[in-house]
């Protein structure tokens, strides 16, 4: 009797035991939570992808060119270094102040108002497209095929005028060939009427 109960409790002993490997392929279901993670992580790598570009395409818009926008103060700008050959004074505009971008932009010409207010911006540089991809030595056919409906000859012919729905504009200066020598970036209706006045722009 002593022997039948000591062998059923060894029985049990055994059964227990082999009852504890069962829960062990469970195990492996914690385990799988790292996959899901380390899959999870491809993810994540593709997040500095999706960061902006480094930097704006180099360009001459109707607003103006990099931080030279119409409307930028002058001692803004100065106070961040960001502009040379700074006068005030000039024959054509006495009161007003010329200055010349830096860097990329050393070709890009500024002239601002009494109160510093930045108004016109001219683009003298053969590298410095429009976005458009109009660029200075581009014939008036040239640039009047880029801009269609949204440009106008001025009278005289030697200037060809874009203005956007904004407002603002790029008046187009032509040589005696026909061919942009100049952009000037500012307010549309103000440079149709200094054009066409002869005030230059002042």
């Amino acid at each position: 009797m002593l022997r039948r109960a000591c062998l059923a409790l060894l029985a049990l002993t055994v059964l227990a035991g082999c009852g504890d490997d069962d829960p062990a392929p469970t195990t492996p279901s914690p385990s799988a939570q790292p996959s899901v993670s380390a899959e999870a992580s491809p993810s994540a790598a593709v997040s500095p992808a999706a960061s902006p570009s480094p930097s704006p395409a180099i360009n001459f818009t109707v607003d103006g060119a990099g931080p030279y926008l119409i409307g930028a103060n002058l001692e803004a700008l100065k106070a961040g270094g960001l502009l040379d050959k700074v006068a005030t004074g000039a024959e054509t505009c006495p009161v007003n102040t010329t200055a010349t971008g830096t860097g990329v932009w050393k070709d890009i010409q500024l002239q601002f108002r009494p109160d510093g207010e930045l108004y016109i911006a001219v683009n003298r540089s053969k590298t410095i497209p429009t976005p458009s991809g109009a660029r200075l030595g581009m014939t008036l056919a040239a640039v009047s095929s880029i801009y269609g409906n949204l440009g106008k000859e001025l009278s005289g012919g030697a200037a060809y005028l874009v203005t956007t729905a904004n407002g603002r504009g790029i008046l187009f200066d032509l040589d005696q060939n026909k061919k942009v020598f100049a952009m000037i970036a500012g307010d549309g209706a103000y440079l149709k009427s200094s054009y066409e006045g002869g005030t230059d722009f002042c």
